[in-house]
């Protein structure tokens, strides 16, 4: 009896390490094909990373590609200012008249991303134009790379800072608010990054064209470890141009007069009649320093729909194209 008890205690014993052993033989074939899932996915993301990488690592900027790499989104980026103002308007319907983005991504530290006042509201009522704008909260940058930015131009150098990391983080056209867009842009989405780089000069940074990894913007944006918070536009575009593109210019599509960024064209908008301003794709109007620029300036001061009807140099004509494209008036009639 006590020899069948010890066979039966041995019997289960055997029973209880056979399931113990399959259980263990199961959860280990579950675990090595885990790993094995996991390391491929990891694999993968590491080649494509790689392949992220060298995307543009033979690129060529002059020839571009056949087919969009850059999405047809346009960036605006608004710094303590939560009022749309008549150019503001003029400017934002140029562009969605005459490029047709998929969406304007406005970058704003407007509290709570709201704007006010009568053009604000104009867009409000343009449904179409409404229905492709989304509002992102941004703060304007205060340091860089542990440097402090200069105060006095915080908002001007932390632009300049914010519109390279939206580039890098989302790719698009990036405009300045008072680049007015004359003709389709679709063009330069076909190259690696394009932009306005006239001979003799430093590069532009009202008009930017590219795709968020383009080989440059990490570059343009390294380059600021040597900030310099007492010369206005050495970080912006003189280093970037003498440190990055005098060595390796195929970095960019080099687009010359093209974006307007030229102070003598954006003069000639305030001075000479016959400025045959629809040859460029865009131009930079350089509002803000209009009351050098206009020899009339004290005469108009400022610009609304009203005043530009008898404006008779170049923009008055650039304003009133989209006063009537877009309609405002018909807006406006119904006392909004």
């Amino acid at each position: 009896m006590r020899r069948g008890m010890l066979l039966l205690l041995r019997s289960s014993a055997l029973r209880n390490l056979l399931r113990t052993s399959a259980f263990f033989l199961f959860f280990g074939t579950v675990l090595m094909m885990a790993s094995t899932l996991l390391e491929g996915t990891f694999r993968a993301f590491r080649e494509l990373r790689h392949e992220e990488e060298l995307k543009f690592l033979y690129f060529n900027n002059e020839t571009g590609t056949d087919h969009f790499i850059v999405p047809n989104i346009i960036h605006l980026i608004r710094f303590n200012k939560t009022e749309f103002s008549f150019v503001d308007y003029i400017c934002t319907q140029a562009a969605f008249r005459n490029h047709r983005p998929d969406h304007f991504y406005i970058h704003t530290d407007s509290p709570g991303g709201k704007f006010r006042g009568k053009y604000w509201e104009l867009i409000e009522r343009d449904l179409e134009l409404r229905s492709r704008i989304r509002i992102l909260p941004l703060e304007p940058p205060s340091e860089i790379y542990g440097q402090q930015l200069n105060p006095e131009w915080r908002l001007y150098h932390g632009g300049d800072i914010a519109r390279i990391r939206t580039m890098m983080k989302y790719g698009g056209i990036y405009l300045d608010n008072d680049v007015y867009v004359i003709q389709n842009l679709d063009k330069y989405r076909k190259f690696e990054i394009a932009i306005n780089w006239d001979e003799g000069q430093f590069l532009g940074t009202q008009v930017i064209i590219a795709n968020r990894k383009a080989r440059f913007l990490p570059l343009w944006l390294d380059s600021y470890r040597e900030y310099h918070p007492e010369i206005w536009y050495y970080n912006a575009g003189e280093r970037p141009t003498v440190e990055i593109l005098y060595k390796h210019p195929e970095l960019v599509h080099r687009v010359k007069v093209q974006f307007g960024a030229d102070f003598d064209l954006s003069y000639n908008l305030y001075t000479y009649k016959e400025f045959d301003w629809r040859a460029l794709d865009t131009i930079h109007l350089m509002i803000n320093h209009r009351h050098y620029m206009d020899p009339y300036y004290n005469v108009t001061p400022f610009f609304d729909e009203n005043v530009v009807k008898n404006y008779p140099y170049p923009f008055g004509g650039m304003a009133r194209e989209m006063v009537a494209a877009s309609g405002m008036e018909n807006f406006i009639d119904k006392k909004i």
